[in-house]
């Protein structure tokens, strides 16, 4: 069904069926195909499987301090593969998957703690200290949450264009579905308990709160029409000695590709500070 038709379809019903309905289209993603492109950055890489049954897809390139990647909602693993084969040239270990009801990994509902428990699943499957966690979008918000929520640790942390909290997905269904604030208002609690809180505290950035002395870079696009790229300042306010980068015109994706992104991340990590 179209949008215009969903959108038409859903007008009539109660509010509560209707935020029913939207959560269940928030929860289905239709798996990113994997392109010829795409493979050719896997080879080379180690497969692997973790999480429960093995139902998770994850790759691991070079040898060196461990750096954890998780990549965007809807998205799948192999978007973080040219900044994970930069900094393994460079003397990292990276590895990233597919995290669930994504790429090859198993077919199941997906959420922000989709990612806030692979999060933590992988770093129990590793079984290592981790030098630095690289989360781009939703995956970024679901790996920050993840700390305080699963005790996912690291040095460092690097946040690609992950929104402060989630009204991405709020702002979709207003624009697909033309839902109206009162509907959104009964979606948030939803979303608000993946990350096992509120929603006043997940709009003041909680997810973002700094822990002991870990280091943080916030590398956001002008030119992201997903997620607000001011997001980033918001987010420093709250962490004391947060880097921040901006690019302009790489969009929301495109930006995992930026060179100047992948040098200022490795300079990130090789600092001592």
């Amino acid at each position: 069904m179209a949008d215009a038709d969903a959108a038409a379809a859903l007008r009539d019903m109660p509010r509560a069926e209707m935020a029913k309905h939207l959560l269940q289209v928030l929860s289905t993603s239709a798996p990113m195909p994997l392109r010829p492109q795409d493979a050719a950055l896997l080879e080379g890489a180690e497969a692997f499987r973790f999480g429960t049954d093995d139902s998770r897809c994850a790759w691991s390139v070079g040898q060196g301090p461990l750096v954890l990647m998780v990549h965007g909602w809807g998205g799948r693993g192999v978007q973080m593969a040219p900044l994970a084969n930069t900094l393994a040239s460079a003397g990292y270990r990276c590895v990233f998957f597919d995290a669930g009801g994504h790429g090859d990994s198993r077919r199941e509902p997906i959420g922000f703690d989709t990612f806030i428990k692979d999060a933590a699943a992988l770093s129990d499957h590793v079984g290592e200290a981790v030098h630095a966690w690289i989360g781009h979008s939703a995956g970024g918000l679901g790996m920050m949450a993840s700390r305080a929520l699963k005790s996912v640790q690291a040095d460092r942390y690097v946040c690609i264009a992950a929104p402060r909290f989630p009204y991405v997905p709020l702002e979709t269904l207003k624009s697909r579905f033309s839902a109206s604030d009162p509907v959104l208002d009964l979606v948030k609690p939803t979303l608000a308990a993946q990350f096992e809180t509120d929603w006043r505290s997940l709009e003041a950035g909680a997810a973002y709160a700094p822990a002991g002395a870990s280091k943080l870079l916030l590398a956001y696009d002008f030119d992201d029409e997903r997620v607000r790229h001011a997001d980033a300042e918001r987010i420093a306010e709250g962490w004391p000695g947060a880097q921040i980068l901006k690019t302009e015109m790489l969009g929301h994706n495109k930006i995992l590709r930026s060179l100047q992104v992948a040098a200022r991340t490795l300079a990130f990590l090789d600092s001592g500070g």
